[in-house]
């Protein structure tokens, strides 16, 4: 199975305060430099073939039209790529008709519209750059420049959400259309500003506000197929399922990871760290370990327990060469018997009642 490949665009206007990811801010006159080095990197996977094409931040659309069309060219120097699975991610306030355009022409199929909220003081709250207005003006751009695969990032859980503002956000969302949807509670991860800030966050509040959310997306249509994800019919995140599933992925940028045939590796997370790596020896790599047949087959099942449809651990024995553990297999009958997995001969899901402690779930099993 071909890998997956991740590109990594750091740049942000500011860092919102629930962000843990690796951004810079206030460095945009090395935007081309930084290109220049992803394409140095990229040359080191010459010629390798790659199924999707995924570009992340940061914020990608932070980079100018002409930025676009040389990343683009510099993928298909270096890489054999599929046409027809090429995402970016993009923020609202930084979509313009140029920039939806140039992103068409640039050969992307689908994008990923960071909305989070249609509500200003949750927008301000999260230190989004854009307004209510601003989303749906993006949400019209691109479907004007001709994208018929449009995910929206929507998060809920906010301190104080009430149940009817949640519902609005929900009812706003599907009336947009796109054909898929992420969905995110609110985390406050401790390398955030939020952190720093002691903003808390109410668990009941979260599962109350996450069982609401996702039956109302599946009762119009959008269809959840992962713990955070919900597509119509044929519009799955190619990219994403191949995590979910346990492939291959090149990570190039700040910050990027990669696993290639049981290599797992990683890149600078600073932009000066990565750059001046970059420049002295054209790699960025500051980290390897190499995972087992077992190991590599376990971290398989947990990311696969995300997906709705489960994961046949028959089918993972034979792919990896190995059984899994006595104890894994007690305490999965120790969750089935507490209505948080079901099994079914060799096959495993998580229950809805699952769904809502699933890093809980995946502690136990490890």
């Amino acid at each position: 199975m071909k890998p997956s490949l991740y590109i990594h665009i750091p740049f942000c206007k500011a860092k919102c305060p629930y962000c843990s990811f690796p951004v810079v801010v206030g460095q945009d006159e090395r935007r081309w430099a930084y290109l220049v080095e992803l394409g140095r990197e990229m040359a080191r996977h010459a010629t390798t073939a790659v199924a999707t094409v995924h570009v992340g931040g940061g914020t990608p659309s932070f980079l100018s039209d002409a930025d676009i069309a040389g990343l683009a060219a510099m993928v298909r120097k270096n890489f054999v790529a599929e046409e027809h699975a090429w995402a970016c991610e993009l923020n609202p306030e930084s979509v313009t008709r140029a920039k939806a355009e140039a992103l068409k022409a640039a050969g992307f199929t689908r994008v990923s519209l960071g909305v989070q909220s249609f509500q200003e003081k949750y927008l301000r709250l999260l230190g989004r750059l854009h307004g209510r207005a601003d989303a749906l003006r993006a949400f019209e751009l691109l479907r004007a420049a001709g994208f018929k695969n449009i995910n929206v990032d929507v998060m809920f859980g906010f301190p104080g959400q009430a149940t009817e503002e949640l519902d609005a956000d929900i009812d706003a969302l599907v009336a947009l259309g796109s054909e898929h949807v992420s969905l995110y509670a609110l985390t406050v991860d401790e390398k955030s500003l939020f952190h720093a800030r002691g903003v808390k966050v109410c668990d009941e509040q979260q599962a109350d506000g996450y069982r609401r959310a996702c039956a109302r997306l599946n009762d119009a249509g959008l269809v959840q197929y992962e713990v955070s994800n919900f597509a119509r019919e044929g519009f799955m995140s190619a990219h994403n399922l191949n995590y979910w599933q346990g492939g291959d992925y090149i990570g190039v940028g700040m910050g990027a990871h990669s696993h290639i045939d049981g290599v797992r590796s990683w890149n600078a997370d600073t932009f000066p760290r990565y750059m001046a790596m970059m420049q002295a020896s054209g790699s960025a790599e500051t980290g390897r370990e190499q995972l087992d047949a077992a190991r590599k087959m376990m971290e398989t099942f947990l990311f696969a327990l995300r997906m709705v449809a489960g994961v046949d651990m028959a089918v993972l024995q034979q792919r990896f060469g190995c059984e899994f553990p006595r104890g894994c297999r007690d305490e999965l009958d120790a969750l089935a018997a507490e209505g948080f997995i079901f099994k079914e001969g060799t096959r495993v899901r998580v229950t809805d009642k699952g769904r809502l402690v699933l890093d809980e779930i995946a502690a136990r099993l490890i």
